[in-house]
């Protein structure tokens, strides 16, 4: 049985999740790193974590004007360091403070926000209104405590860094070969070297062989993998299917894509998380 590294495999690993843009339909998780940038590969989690001034404006859920930090919360009091979307683009690219709603829900609570991911949201300090669908409904998660060096979730979370830093959610770790995500999320790589559960938006794309620039494009039980392991692939990456190493010698037509691909390992040997030594991607050995 062949062994490929992830390094061969990830497209992109700047892992975000799911949102809703202004447009209604759902952003992807944003591409990044190249390549290279496996689950071996370390987070961006010490960039800055600043953003240009906002102008202070008035309502439930108002912006604060202020530069923050959203490991450091530094933002006024009554007032929570959120990251945002500045161009509507569905890309997170910056921080603000916003005001904390004043009936403001926990984390697991039903939320919405106000045009997409720009922070307005009723969710209380040190929570973001994630996942949300083509109305602005979600769901209130826990951005990351801690440190970038030494960042912190509640049990059964990882701390899933992406867009430079600018991103650091608590989200569900997860096994791409059982995977436990609610509907309308699927278990794709995360920067801390495991899985997550985040935001389906593959639409009405995302079987295998499509073209993809993002992790969260690809149905479930796929991912987005570089172009040279799925034949015919003329795009940066194309979608292929997750496959079982432990099964692979009983079963070697497990990987139904193409008869050019082969049950390689996800990880480098030696790697793996623990629980996820047997998880692979149907690719060709290079």
């Amino acid at each position: 049985m062949s062994r490929l590294g992830a390094a061969g495999f990830v497209v992109l690993l700047t892992l975000g999740g799911c949102v809703t843009g202004e447009q209604g339909d759902e952003s992807e998780t944003e591409a990044g790193g190249g390549p290279d940038a496996g689950p071996g590969a370390s987070a961006t989690t010490d960039e800055a974590q600043t953003s240009s001034p906002v102008p202070t404006t008035s309502g439930d859920t108002g912006e604060v004007a202020g530069e923050c930090s959203v490991w450091m919360q530094d933002c006024p009091p009554g007032a929570k360091c959120v990251p945002f979307d500045s161009t509507g683009t569905g890309v997170v690219d910056g921080t603000r403070c916003v005001e904390i709603a004043g009936s403001a829900g926990k984390a697991g609570d039903p939320c919405t926000a106000e045009g997409g991911i720009v922070g307005l949201d009723d969710c209380d300090a040190d929570l973001l209104c994630w996942l949300l669908d083509a109305d602005g409904h979600g769901t209130c998660t826990p951005m990351c405590g801690g440190t970038p060096a030494s960042p912190t979730c509640g049990s059964g979370l990882v701390c899933d860094v992406s867009t430079g830093g600018l991103l650091a959610l608590c989200l569900t770790s997860c096994n791409p070969l059982a995977p436990t995500c609610p509907i309308g999320q699927i278990c794709i790589p995360s920067m801390a070297g495991g899985f997550v559960c985040d935001g389906d938006v593959s639409g009405d794309a995302g079987f295998y062989g499509d073209p993809c620039e993002f992790l969260n494009v690809c149905d479930p039980g796929l991912l987005c993998a570089a172009a040279s392991n799925v034949p015919g692939c003329d795009a940066p990456g194309c979608c292929t299917e997750f496959c079982d190493l432990s099964l692979a010698p009983s079963m070697p037509d497990m990987c139904s894509g193409a008869p050019e691909q082969e049950c390689l390992a996800f990880f480098d040997q030696g790697t793996a998380p623990p629980g996820l030594e047997d998880v692979g991607l149907c690719g060709i050995k290079q």
